[in-house]
């Protein structure tokens, strides 16, 4: 081959290579180490769990897509989505012009959570964008994961992120979770956030706008919200 034959064919397969990249997550997978954009989409299939005391990073520029489906009833078996189950640590750390997004994997439909039981409190989404999310039935200890990003018994930082278009509820927070929640858009969900349990999240900072409800609160909870814009209908009270 002449040179420019060769660098040519090179500069090709660089791009076919990139083009055509994607990481495929088959349901109950363990997922650790690192996600980055060489790989991305990574697309999650079923049930993806971060066990306990591991860890996944996931880098700026990533694409996560999930498998859209109808039925939302994981404690009978039944649940056809994907979602993230994060049981360990999450570090999902974007950056404000090439953010992590999570997304459906289709045109259409929706999937299920990030749902984040973290004991070490360690978990971080930054320059994220989460979207198209829905709920899902007796994820854990008999409970439901209502939210996009479904926190449960612990506080992670969520920051910078856009949480927009979910069919039910952008951020929950159940069982004495207090996550900050700081510099994020959350706009046309069902409910901004859901407190739940004696739940006190840190909302600072933020815009909940267009939302059907932004807040939804029950269980003797009580979010600490600052120095946020904050739209139509603010508050709901549960039983």
């Amino acid at each position: 081959m002449k040179r420019k034959e060769i660098y040519l064919f090179f500069i090709l397969f660089f791009i076919s290579a990139n083009f055509f990249a994607q990481t495929i997550i088959k349901d109950k997978s363990y997922v650790v180490g690192t996600w980055k954009k060489s790989g991305s989409p990574y697309i999650i299939e079923g049930e993806a769990i971060v066990p306990i005391g591991k860890t996944l990073k996931i880098k700026p520029g990533v694409v996560v897509q999930f498998k859209t489906g109808d039925s939302r009833e994981y404690s009978d078996g039944n649940s056809d989505v994907g979602f993230l189950r994060v049981q360990g640590n999450i570090i999902a750390k974007g950056k404000a012009n090439s953010l992590i997004t999570f997304t459906r994997k289709d045109n259409q439909g929706n999937w299920g959570v990030i749902q984040i039981a973290d004991k070490t409190n360690q978990s971080e989404l930054t320059y994220c964008k989460i979207e198209y999310s829905h709920y899902l039935r007796g994820i854990v200890d008999g409970d439901n994961a209502t939210g996009a990003i479904s926190v449960y018994k612990c506080s992670p930082s969520i920051s910078h992120c856009l949480i927009v278009n979910n069919f039910w509820v952008g951020i929950n927070c159940k069982e004495g979770s207090n996550p900050k929640i700081i510099n994020n858009t959350i706009v046309g969900n069902k409910y901004g956030i859901e407190c739940n349990t004696g739940s006190s999240p840190e909302v600072l900072n933020c815009i909940l706008w267009k939302n059907e409800t932004t807040f939804y609160i029950n269980g003797e909870s009580s979010p600490k919200v600052s120095y946020s814009m904050i739209g139509e209908n603010p508050a709901k009270y549960g039983l």
